[in-house]
């Protein structure tokens, strides 16, 4: 008996057009998904893939733990960096007294999701983005802009989101104080010529100021450009909406229209009013192929968390010179990073601070014959950390956290820092590797009322509570004020110099002698810094 054979199947007009359908669906995924499977997915982004690239690049390993900084020192340097304070008595001693192989990790966790955090960021961003606000006469706009970006930091709002928000924002719309980010426009004095130069530096590492009057012989980039730039933060034209805005240069008869700093084509809408006039702007800024977006933001940050940045200086990334080199790939490898993870900032922070990099310590290793003689500009070999000054804002908050006062104060929400932001001004610095204080900052800080009030009992918590302690010893005394203070106990030598200095001064109470301590220590470089 032989096989019955399987009659073959009949086509049917209904199943050529079904296959028809699942064939072109088949290829209409395909295109979706190949894109995808040529690099990383943004799900598939972690910050120990960050740290990866980091490490690899600087050429940093576990292998010699001598290079990285001890557990207290490295506390305080990432307290000081995600939370924009110093670290708590009671942080240092969960930190120290309970060690774990991920308690790195743990501690930047539990700072990330702190209050503090997103306050300390929004200064930062603040700072980058509206650097005017540091002046008296448009200081008014920090607490609004801040409080905005508190807001969206929280919500977790992707890096390119706040900038569109910055720059698409509708200055007509009436709102509420503090949920619009109208400071932007506020510090430029809604001037088409500074808001293009601002914008440029802030959110593309651009510096096209030296463009404004005249071509300069060494820059990329052409006057013209400058003002077909500022063009895009004209008003447009009521009577005819379709057409583009011009700019007068100032003192002449020079008028431009809007213009990318690129070779691509605009296409205009339909009409034109100042939000979709700028729109066009934006939509070039997030796919610019250069990416100077993420690159500028991840400069940034690096400059934060690491002191210098990868290029120098932060706002002229397009500079010919900067286009290679270890530091260009290092740029561009977390940049493509921070695109491919959605512009996540929190994976982004959350890398840099896991890198072995981030824990090198600040001493310097000793030289040896193999050790190379590296160029400051070019070379990533890096052999130790920064030091770094204190910010005037992580001053403030550092003093008061040492002294007991609580991390997250009445005085910083909105409309009522003015004690913070006046003291915060006065100890502003420009370049925090600078860690050296002006002489008038130097004098504040040892007679100013701000300090004199923290060495007595009465305006520092601190001290109050472990003088009005009965079981605490006098050595736990000094050993607590050097822990509030310094994030360490002190060393046998720094120990006896101090008790031998409160045997001797016999005129002096406990509550004095404390006092005195406290006032020494704040005043030490090694408080003024982040090591």
């Amino acid at each position: 008996m032989g096989l019955r054979q399987t009659p073959p199947l009949r086509r049917t007009p209904m199943h050529d057009k079904r296959t028809v359908l699942l064939r072109t669906l088949a290829a209409f995924i395909a295109v979706l998904v190949l894109p995808l499977s040529r690099g990383v997915r943004a799900s598939e982004i972690t910050a120990g893939d960050i740290s990866a690239i980091i490490d690899r690049h600087l050429k940093v390993s576990v292998d010699d733990p001598s290079q990285f900084a001890g557990d207290t020192d490295f506390l305080r340097r990432v307290t000081l960096d995600l939370a924009g304070r110093i670290p708590t008595i009671s942080e240092v001693y969960e930190f120290t007294n309970f060690p774990s192989e991920s308690r790195r990790e743990d501690a930047i966790r539990r700072l990330m999701q702190s209050g503090v955090y997103h306050r300390n960021m929004a200064t930062f961003w603040r700072r980058a983005w509206v650097p005017q606000a540091d002046t008296r006469e448009f200081a008014a706009v920090s607490d609004d802009f801040e409080t905005w970006l508190i807001q969206r930091l929280q919500d977790k709002a992707p890096y390119d989101q706040l900038v569109e928000e910055v720059l698409l924002v509708d200055q007509s719309r009436t709102t509420t104080a503090g949920t619009m980010p109208v400071g932007f426009y506020t510090a430029n004095q809604s001037k088409p010529e500074n808001l293009a130069a601002s914008s440029t530096r802030a959110f593309l590492g651009i510096n096209l100021d030296c463009a404004q009057c005249h071509n300069h012989p060494f820059s990329r980039w052409t006057r013209e450009q400058f003002w077909q730039t500022a063009a895009f933060f004209a008003r447009p034209n009521s009577e005819h909406p379709a057409q583009p805005p011009k700019v007068r240069v100032p003192d002449t008869d020079l008028e431009y229209e809007p213009a990318l700093l690129s070779t691509e084509e605009i296409r205009w809408p339909e009409t034109l009013d100042s939000v979709s006039l700028r729109r066009v702007l934006v939509n070039w800024i997030k796919t610019d192929n250069e990416k100077l977006l993420a690159k500028n933001a991840v400069n940034r940050l690096w400059s934060h968390f690491f002191g210098d940045a990868i290029i120098e200086p932060v706002d002229d990334l397009s500079r010919d010179e900067f286009q290679s080199g270890e530091r260009a790939d290092l740029l561009n490898e977390l940049s493509q990073a921070f695109i491919d993870s959605g512009y996540h900032l929190d994976l982004m922070i959350a890398g840099m601070t896991g890198s072995h990099a981030y824990r090198l310590s600040t001493a310097s290793l000793p030289k040896t014959p193999d050790t190379p003689e590296a160029s400051a500009s070019t070379s990533l070999e890096w052999q130790h950390a920064k030091v770094r000054g204190l910010t005037g804002e992580q001053l403030y908050d550092s003093l008061q956290t040492a002294a007991g006062l609580p991390a997250e104060r009445a005085d910083i929400t909105r409309g009522s820092g003015r004690v913070r932001r006046e003291f915060s001004s006065q100890f502003y610095v420009e370049q925090t590797t600078m860690a050296e204080r002006s002489i008038s900052q130097a004098l504040t800080l040892m007679n100013g009322s701000h300090v004199q009030q923290m060495t007595t009992a009465r305006g520092n918590p601190m001290l109050a509570s472990i003088i009005n302690s009965p079981f605490i010893s006098p050595d736990d005394q000094i050993m607590t004020v050097f822990i509030a203070v310094l994030s360490r106990p002190p060393q046998d030598a720094e120990l006896n110099v101090v008790k031998r200095h409160f045997e001797t001064n016999t005129t002096a109470n406990r509550e004095s002698q404390l006092g005195n301590l406290f006032w020494a220590l704040v005043n030490s470089p090694e408080f003024n810094t982040n090591h």
